[in-house]
C-alpha cells in the first residue's frame, strides 16, 4: 500500500503517468495498473484519467490530501538514515523569464550557494520558451504546464495578473467602467512585433478580449512596472510583482471585479519544469526542492 501511495502522489505532483515512470524508474503502464488496483482496494474512484488530463474526484483529493502526509513523513525518515547522503555539487544551468528572474530568483540564489557551496549556476533570462532539448539548461520556470509529456513539471507559484495605473495617470484621465474602455488610453505591453496585442478579461462566465495598441513595449515585465509607476498609462503585470506598489499606492487596481490575462486560456500557473534525464542529478533535485520550499 505504501508503494502504491508513493506512485499515486508522484502521479499527481507531476501531472502525467510518463514523467512519474520517469522518477520512479517505472514503465507509465505499471504505474496505471496499480493505480487500477488500488482504486480497486479503496472501492472508490481516486482519478479521471483522459489522454492528456488527469483529474482528480473528490475521494482522490482526499486521499492524495492524507498520502501527502504519510509519504512525506516516511521520506523523512528514510533520509534520516541514508548514508552517505547524496552530494550535491556540480553546474547547474536555469533559465526563467525575465521579471521572475530579477525580482524572486536571483535574489535566492546566494541562500542556495550557501546551503551547497559546491554547486555553480548559470542564469538565462530570456523572454521566451527555450527548447530544453536544444539548449545547456537544466531547469526552467515558465508560464503554463509543458505539452511535452516527456518534460516533467511541479507547479511553484501563482502569477494571476492585475490591471493597474499609477494615481497621477488616473487624476488626469477618464475612469475605466469596463474592459473596453481601454481603448481609450495608452497601455503599456509587452513586445510582440509584428502582431497584434490583446488583453483578456473574465468575470464568472463573462469574457471579453480587447486589442492593444501600446504606446511603450518592452520584452520584460520590470519596464512596464516603472512605467506605470511614472504614470504613462495602464499596464497588466502579476500580482505578486505588482503588490508592493498597491500597498504603498504608487500604482492602483483597475477594474477588480475582471480578472485580467495575457493568455485567452488564463493560465497564470508558473511551473518549475526539467528533462527527465536532468531529474537524476541530485543538484537538479535539491533545486526544485530548494524553489518550492522558498517560493510556494
Amino acid at each position: 500500500m505504501l508503494e502504491a501511495m508513493e506512485q499515486f502522489v508522484k502521479v499527481i505532483e507531476l501531472g502525467s503517468f510518463s514523467a512519474a515512470a520517469s522518477v520512479l524508474g517505472k514503465t507509465p503502464s505499471t504505474l496505471t495498473r496499480r493505480l487500477d488496483q488500488l482504486e480497486h482496494e479503496l472501492g472508490v474512484k481516486l482519478l479521471v484519467r483522459s489522454t492528456r488530463h488527469l483529474e482528480l474526484t473528490p475521494d482522490g483529493e482526499q486521499f492524495y490530501s492524507q498520502c501527502q502526509g504519510i509519504v512525506s513523513a516516511v521520506g523523512q525518515v528514510k533520509e534520516s538514515f541514508r548514508k552517505p547522503r547524496e552530494v550535491v555539487e556540480g553546474m547547474l544551468q536555469i533559465t526563467t523569464f525575465d521579471t521572475f528572474g530579477r525580482e524572486m530568483l536571483a535574489p535566492l540564489l546566494p541562500e542556495f550557494r550557501q546551503r551547497y557551496p559546491d554547486v555553480r549556476i548559470g542564469l538565462s533570462l530570456e523572454n521566451r520558451m527555450e527548447d530544453l532539448y536544444e539548449s545547456n539548461a537544466d531547469l526552467a520556470v515558465r508560464y503554463g504546464r509543458p505539452e511535452d509529456s516527456n518534460l516533467i513539471y511541479r507547479p511553484l507559484l501563482d502569477m494571476s495578473a492585475v490591471l493597474v495605473a499609477g494615481p497621477d495617470y488616473l487624476a488626469k484621465h477618464p475612469p475605466l467602467t469596463s474592459p473596453e474602455d481601454l481603448r481609450q488610453h495608452p497601455c503599456l505591453a509587452f513586445l510582440r512585433p509584428r502582431q497584434f496585442t490583446w488583453w483578456y478579461f473574465k468575470k464568472g462566465n463573462e469574457t471579453r478580449k480587447v486589442r492593444i495598441d501600446p504606446v511603450l513595449a518592452s520584452k520584460g515585465g520590470a519596464p512596464l512596472l516603472i512605467w506605470a509607476r511614472e504614470n504613462q498609462g495602464i499596464t497588466i503585470v502579476s500580482r505578486v510583482f505588482a503588490e508592493h506598489d498597491l500597498k504603498a499606492g504608487r500604482l492602483v487596481e483597475l477594474l477588480p471585479s475582471w480578472q485580467p490575462s495575457l493568455t485567452e486560456q488564463g493560465d497564470a500557473m508558473i511551473y518549475l519544469t526539467w528533462k527527465a534525464s536532468s531529474a537524476k542529478r541530485p543538484v537538479v533535485r535539491a533545486m526544485v526542492d530548494f524553489l518550492v520550499e522558498r517560493v510556494s
